[in-house]
């Protein structure tokens, strides 16, 4: 009984062990003595992306909608359709009918050139041998060629009508919106029967992974490297999440975010640092978009 006991007591330490081991490597510590520190704020591994129309500074209205704020869309989905939506789509029925038209009017003057071409040939054959009028030969060879010149003209405007529907259905699609990427719906700014402005539509992006967009100091730049380890942590978050460094930025500028301090420097020279959080992050923050952060990267 007494070894059953202590080996059940051995496993459960051995477990703790486990588990306070793996939770340390979710954790990190935000050592302030240690390390680069910086404000940050929380972004998509992809960015927010703003969808918008393509209808020129005159912009356009919204005709229906097919996804509300939270939905998830795939690449290549609709999103909207426009309000020239049923004009375009009409344009472009009128421009496949000319087509139609002009290729049926080309089929009859084919064959009407073929049937002309044949008198042509047997009208300057009798010629030859005086058995037919110059005149009427000269009618038959002019028939023959105003029936060329016709189909000419009917292929140009079969070229034209062409061009004219390749330009019809440009414009329909220009009155339909699409998913950019595989996302969520963030933000939806122009509701159907509203003009579309400067917002655009719709922001969206990819929520499955988070960055954090930490503000450096230009003179800490040159300690931060591609790799680096960093920690994230703000007031009510559950724990700290690790990160790692991926990209550097190339402008300096003035800092967007400011720390509570009233006596911190409000006109900092920064360099924006972008961090990849841990895969873990992105259940617990994802409805954190743009939250304030604080950063310590270790160099």
């Amino acid at each position: 009984m007494v070894s059953k006991t202590s080996s059940s007591l051995f496993s459960m330490g051995i477990f703790a062990v486990m588990c306070s081991s793996v939770f340390g490597e979710m954790s990190c510590r935000l050592d302030a003595q240690q390390g680069i520190g910086a404000l940050g704020r929380i972004e998509p591994y992809s960015r927010v992306i703003k969808v918008s129309h393509n209808a020129g500074p005159e912009g356009t209205r919204v005709e229906r909608l097919f996804f509300q704020e939270t939905n998830s869309a795939k690449a290549g989905e609709k999103l909207a359709i426009l309000s020239e939506h049923v004009k375009r789509k009409a344009e472009v029925e009128a421009a496949k009918m000319r087509i139609k038209v002009f290729e049926a009017q080309r089929d009859l003057e084919q064959i009407r050139l073929a049937f002309n071409k044949r008198e042509h040939v047997r009208h300057q054959s009798l010629e030859l041998s005086s058995a037919v009028s110059i005149s009427l030969a000269d009618a038959k060879q002019l028939a023959f060629e105003q029936s060329a010149a016709n189909l000419k003209r009917l292929s140009a405007e079969i070229t034209r009508a062409q061009s004219e529907l390749n330009v019809a259905q440009a414009e329909l699609e220009n009155t339909l919106i699409y998913a950019p990427i595989t996302g969520t719906i963030m933000k939806i700014f122009t509701r159907p029967g509203e003009r579309i402005g400067d917002n655009g539509l719709l922001e969206m992006a990819d929520l499955s992974q988070l960055d954090v967009v930490a503000e450096v100091y230009e003179s800490e730049l040159l300690q931060v490297k591609i790799g680096q380890q960093g920690c994230i942590t703000a007031t009510g978050f559950k724990r700290s999440y690790s990160a790692r460094v991926r990209e550097l930025g190339f402008q300096v500028r003035k800092n967007d975010l400011n720390d509570t301090d009233p006596l911190a420097d409000r006109d900092n020279r920064i360099i924006e640092v972008r961090l990849t959080l841990e895969p873990e992050a992105a259940a617990d923050l994802r409805h954190q978009i743009f939250r304030q952060v604080k950063v310590r990267i270790t160099p």
